[in-house]
């Protein structure tokens, strides 16, 4: 798990940017403290140039790539192509893991963030095809299998992944992204320079990009607490998206290809329950071994409900003593699971840590979590307190259950296909209600998930937070009567030619892709990397989720039941508690702190927002009375909470654009 980022000129023109690279690294030397390393190369003729910086550590013996100087030196070359790298090490504890990797004939160069966990089997394979390896590391495996394989090397990977390979001899280069879109890819096109990182903030660093405000990225982000990707909420901002790669050639010219997508319309409706109970069984178990893989300690999170409990029980049946992770939640009930958890516990050998979470928790950490998110978000974290927890206790990697409630219809709106279709007949009546004090935020959105036309559309209206008339009332830029984010989502990751075997089916693609794919795998991200920590996240093993999406509705909603199969998994090694609990959520108390301990600081920020000019302060100001009013859910209110702390962070505080030419 690292952090990657890079300055390519387009049109090959050579500039000083080394000065760049280096505040780059730097803005993500939590995403890899235990090295950074530099590349300086040309489109020209000219060898390409590795240097070290203070983090690196010294070299075991010999290398072809291993920097012999610092990047301090480097500082005033004139070069078109800089790539910076920052190693947590779990891979390969040596130096020779140490990135920009290259090739034995320095002709392609990579930096790469993640973890490919079928390493060993593909390294076998290119051994038996004539390579040689030098290191025990994933990432030369994945070099090396582009060098042989090119982009058909991305069907063979089993892992999360973001990754660019320079190619000193065809000057170009390669980009990619994991599947599901675990691993983030951030780029910005500024004065000819194409600039990439693993963070945003680190995009800013250079100074090369000023931020901005990008106000279709900003009013979709206040749907879900994250712009659909590729959409940022940053001006110039994109991100690469899931299961993508892009090159860019010689001549600046950019391909771009999706490389895999869930498998719609392929259920087995030959399955016996049996048969589908030993594939996930199987599959789960798989995932679950393939993430225990470490040359460093694995811990887990374990909240007591049925997803992270059974990857915790699977992991401690492989892995006996491993340390699992629990918050309490003493003083708020609806949030504590720590009886089942205990439970489990007790049947596995396992080390079980718990920590309460107090009123205190996170009051001076606001801030941090705000920066960590770099998009504006409807909730405080607990990710981020769980992930301090960890590092206390000096884990570096760590499983989490994320994925379970997407893939085996664990929500409760996966089972309202019946009040769909009734919303959508009493969707005028309720679109008049929404005009009414107090009921209007309810009938709005009612009224929005009734007007949904197909399934997937259902599945956004039934999370937004803030609908779409609320958005338009919000802003006092008038260009946002053209933005609809239910028909910018289903435009992005729909279109007219998906067709979906059932609601079911269309409730799950939407929640992997949009609900997992934007917002859970990057919230896990930045909360993890914050401390130096690699998630690892079993049930998004892409085995397993084709192998979910296959399933017949009838294994996962049966008479009232949700997650029928996986519960059926799940039964052979937790605590029955777990299976009998109501769902509780990972969750924060952050109303009550809101209406608390938190009041006259929301009050600031909403305050201090409303005579920004960006908002009409009568819309805030009636967000913000409906919840006092408990007319809402606090979500929309933390989310304009969250614009103030962003533009505070990231907008305001921007530095000057500099220039390396």
């Amino acid at each position: 798990m690292c952090g990657i980022a890079g300055v390519v000129a387009l049109d090959g023109t050579e500039g000083r940017y080394a000065e760049a690279a280096r505040r780059m690294s730097a803005a993500m030397r939590e995403r890899g403290p235990d090295d950074e390393g530099y590349l300086v190369a040309s489109h020209g003729a000219g060898p390409a140039r590795c240097y070290a910086g203070p983090d690196t550590p010294a070299p075991a013996g010999e290398s072809h790539f291993f920097p012999a100087n610092g990047i301090d030196s480097a500082l005033d070359a004139a070069a078109s192509v800089f790539l910076a790298h920052r190693r947590l090490s779990i891979i390969d504890l040596s130096p020779l893991g140490h990135q920009p990797m290259a090739t034995e004939d320095r002709r392609y160069w990579i930096v790469y963030n993640g973890e490919i966990y079928n390493h060993r089997e593909i390294r076998g394979e290119l051994e038996r095809l004539g390579e040689r390896f030098f290191s025990a590391s994933d990432t030369e495996v994945l070099l090396k299998g582009y060098r042989r394989w090119g982009a058909n090397c991305l069907g063979r990977l089993r892992g999360m992944f973001a990754f660019a390979i320079w190619d000193d001899a065809g000057k170009r280069l390669f980009c990619a992204r994991d599947r599901i879109g675990v691993k983030p890819f951030y780029y910005a096109s500024a004065g000819g320079l194409f600039i990439f990182a693993s963070d945003v903030n680190a995009i800013l660093a250079s100074g090369l990009h000023r931020p901005a405000v990008s106000l279709e990225g900003l009013y979709h982000c206040l749907s879900f607490g994250v712009a659909p990707r590729p959409l940022t909420a940053f001006e110039g901002v994109t991100a690469l998206e899931q299961a993508h790669w892009m090159e860019i050639d010689a001549a600046g010219r950019t391909r771009r290809s999706r490389y895999w997508a869930l498998p719609v319309g392929e259920q087995r409706a030959d399955l016996t329950d049996a048969e589908g109970v030993d594939l996930i069984a199987r599959r789960l178990g798989t995932a679950v071994e393939r993430r225990l893989v470490a040359d460093v300690p694995v811990g887990t999170f374990m909240s007591g409900g049925i997803d992270s409990t059974t990857v915790s029980a699977l992991a401690a049946m492989r892995h006996p003593g491993i340390k699992a992770f629990t918050l309490a939640f003493a003083s708020d009930r609806r949030l504590d699971e720590l009886e089942q958890a205990r439970a489990t516990a007790r049947m596995h050998r396992m080390e079980h840590i718990v920590r309460n979470v107090g009123d205190d928790e996170l009051i001076g950490d606001i801030e941090d979590v705000a920066a960590c998110y770099e998009e504006p978000f409807y909730d405080l974290s607990p990710n981020y307190v769980i992930s301090r927890l960890v590092a206390e206790h000096g884990l570096k990697v760590i499983l989490n259950g994320l994925g379970g409630d997407e893939l085996f219809a664990g929500y409760p709106y996966s089972r309202w296909e019946g009040r769909w279709r009734l919303l959508a007949r009493l969707a005028p009546l309720l679109a008049a209600a929404s005009r009414l004090p107090l009921a209007g935020h309810l009938a709005d959105r009612l009224a929005q998930v009734g007007r949904a036309a197909t399934a997937d559309r259902y599945a956004l209206a039934v999370r937004s937070f803030l609908t779409e008339r609320e958005k338009r009332a919000l802003f006092r830029d008038p260009a946002v009567r053209d933005f609809d984010t239910i028909e910018r989502i289903h435009a992005l990751y729909v279109g007219p030619g998906l067709e979906f075997s059932s609601m079911l089916e269309a409730v799950s693609y939407i929640d992997m892709v949009n609900y997992i794919g934007n917002h859970h795998v990057y919230r896990v991200d930045k909360f993890t990397m914050r401390f130096s920590i690699e998630g690892r996240l079993p049930f998004l093993d892409h085995d397993l989720v084709e192998d979910a999406f296959r399933l017949p509705d009838r294994f996962k909603l049966r008479a009232g039941e949700s997650k029928w199969v996986l519960r059926r998994v799940a039964e052979r090694s937790i605590h029955p508690s777990c299976l009998a609990a109501p769902k509780k959520g990972f969750d924060l108390p952050t109303d009550r702190w809101m209406r608390g301990r938190l009041a006259g600081f929301v009050r600031g920020k909403l305050e201090r927002l409303c005579g920004r000019g960006l908002v009409r302060p009568e819309a805030v100001r009636r967000v913000y009375r409906e919840w006092r009013l408990r007319a809402r859910s606090f979500r929309g209110v933390w989310q304009l909470v969250s614009v103030e702390l962003w533009l505070e962070r990231f907008i305001d505080r921007a530095p000057a654009a500099r220039t390396g030419r």
